[in-house]
């Protein structure tokens, strides 16, 4: 079962979301059926269930792991890895 990766950025995005838009998409592409990621854009129901205030954020398996800049692809695959998702 693929691990759940929610990404939050703005929207319009800021330069910090737009970066890890991207970031995203190469990870994806890296850890294939590992992981499951679904992107929201702008205020929404999940980003108040979160309570997260400040963008870009990344959520983990329900874990907040990442709030208020943009990872180095580095620190995401650190991240998933102490989720338990290796390439």
């Amino acid at each position: 079962m693929p691990l759940r990766v929610e990404v939050f950025t703005s929207q319009p995005p800021c330069s910090g979301g737009r970066l890890l838009l991207k970031l995203i998409e190469g990870i994806k592409e890296e850890y294939k059926d590992k992981i499951e990621v679904e992107v929201y854009r702008g205020i929404c129901g999940t980003l108040k269930e979160y309570q997260i205030e400040a963008s870009p954020a990344v959520v983990i398996d329900g874990d907040i792991r990442i709030i208020g800049v943009c990872p180095s692809k580095q620190t995401l695959k650190e991240a998933l890895r102490e989720a338990g998702v290796t390439v």
